[in-house]
């Protein structure tokens, strides 16, 4: 955070209190009081630069977690190695979650099963059973008919055409009967097709709710066992994860409205701990895990950055593309220059160090030949606001402040000074660029200003 002046009101002091002490600087002596220093205005480079503490991080870093309690069965990179992208980083084996896919395909089968209950009726061979004593009554009758016509020769005439128009008569109503019973016995084989369809579909109703929720239990258990290839979400620097101290539990979805043979499938799937990275030995093949257990982070280090934060009452002044110097505690006399990479638009939870908010702003680290930052490390940056070129400037001693918070200086006109309000464009480290007020060459108190009024005598010799 940059620092900010103290300005000193100007108040009114009685004429015998400036004689008063004009008498007692005299009684100290004759020559000029020490406390007092002037020098002209002149020409300089002013640069104003906006303090901010911070730290060293990557582009950009990823976590590989554990998704269930399981052992690390394989490790296929070594810590610092650079991984690409989609690369297999380890290999996860868990008893939980492949007991939770036994039980959930257990559901399903079950669920599925429930489609056997509806019985299926023979009315195929009913039907040909039918069509069989249909044949046997119409060869019987055909065969009677052909007899009682194989006899009308031996008849009178007269008698001959009645026989012969009940033969024909009988004839008819066999043939109608036939066609009749044929018809009825297709309508019942339909309506038992239909009764049997209609009770498969509500059964089928009835059990699509159980066959859904395994089903969901399953695909949740397979999403599990997928999950235990770990692969790198990022390219770029490797660093696996340590022993795991314990942590808060991680847990599925809540799936209480699942019938029981569901719950049972993926009860598996919640019983591990959390846990995060600790202090131990790197992890290796056949450590257990906890659920949600670091086991690796990838950091993108292609360019490094620090992630600072800047003062409510700074945060107007800086841009994006604002060059920054900064300096790094690890590197004593070291120097890294930056660039304002991004400016947050919402303050950050943490307070700054004068009680107000605080707004993030990313730097993104220029390349050099230097020492090599690492992640983490404790940064300030001086990110460069303003500067004027070549302007009229004052020491930042000589400004004080005025009323409604006006800036102002002392010049020294013959043997008095007199408080002249100035304009300041850029206010830099130790020099402030005057943009108005103010003459090149016009000498200004530049120490211990605060201690003198307007119009007494310059006590500086």
């Amino acid at each position: 955070m940059r620092v900010s002046r103290v300005w000193v009101r100007v108040a009114a002091v009685p004429v015998a209190g400036l004689a008063a002490g004009a008498l007692a600087l005299a009684a100290c002596g004759s020559g000029p009081d020490t406390r007092f220093a002037a020098e002209p205005a002149r020409t300089a480079d002013v640069v104003e630069r906006v303090s901010a503490p911070g730290s060293v991080q990557a582009a950009a870093q990823s976590d590989l977690h554990a998704p269930a309690a399981a052992k690390l069965a394989d490790l296929r990179v070594r810590d610092g190695q650079r991984v690409r992208r989609g690369q297999v980083v380890a290999q996860l084996s868990s008893t939980q979650v492949d007991s939770s896919i036994r039980q959930a395909q257990a559901a399903v089968d079950s669920a599925s099963a429930l489609d056997g209950l509806v019985p299926s009726v023979p009315v195929a061979s009913a039907l040909a059973a039918i069509e069989q004593v249909q044949q046997q009554l119409s060869t019987t009758s055909e065969a009677l008919l052909r007899a009682l016509r194989s006899t009308l020769a031996a008849l009178p005439p007269t008698q001959r055409a009645q026989v012969k128009a009940r033969l024909d008569k009988a004839e008819q109503q066999v043939a109608t009967s036939q066609r009749r019973a044929t018809q009825a016995a297709e309508l019942a084989v339909a309506a038992v097709d239909q009764q049997t369809a209609a009770l498969r579909g509500a059964l089928n109703a009835a059990t699509a709710a159980q066959r859904g929720q395994a089903q969901l239990a399953l695909d949740l258990a397979m999403e599990q066992k997928a999950a235990l290839t770990l692969r790198a979400p990022i390219s770029g620097t490797l660093q696996l994860g340590r022993a795991s101290s314990g942590g808060p539990a991680t847990s599925l979805p809540d799936l209480s409205q699942l019938p029981e043979s569901a719950q049972q499938a993926v009860q598996g799937l919640t019983s591990g701990s959390g846990g995060q990275s600790g202090g131990g030995p790197p992890l290796r093949v056949g450590d257990q895990l906890a659920a949600g257990q670091t086991v690796a982070t990838v950091y993108d280090l292609s360019d490094l950055q620090v992630a600072t934060e800047v003062d409510e009452t700074d945060i107007a002044l800086v841009k994006v593309g604002q060059p920054a110097d900064v300096q790094l505690d690890a590197f004593p006399g070291a120097g890294f220059s930056g660039k304002v990479r991004r400016i947050a638009v919402a303050p950050s939870s943490s307070q700054s160090a004068a009680g107000g908010v605080s707004y993030e702003v990313d730097l993104v680290l220029a390349a050099g030949g230097g020492p090599v930052p690492r992640v983490g490390m404790t940064a300030t940056a001086d990110i460069q606001v303003r500067q004027a070129r070549d302007s009229l400037s004052v020491p930042g001693s000589a400004l004080i402040g005025r009323d409604r918070g006006q800036q102002a200086v002392f010049v020294i006109e013959g043997d008095k000074v007199h408080l002249r309000d100035v304009r300041v464009s850029v206010d830099g480290d130790d020099r402030a660029a005057i943009a108005a007020g103010l003459r090149a060459g016009e000498r200004v108190v530049s120490r211990g200003a605060e201690r003198l009024h307007d119009g007494e005598s310059w006590p500086g010799g």
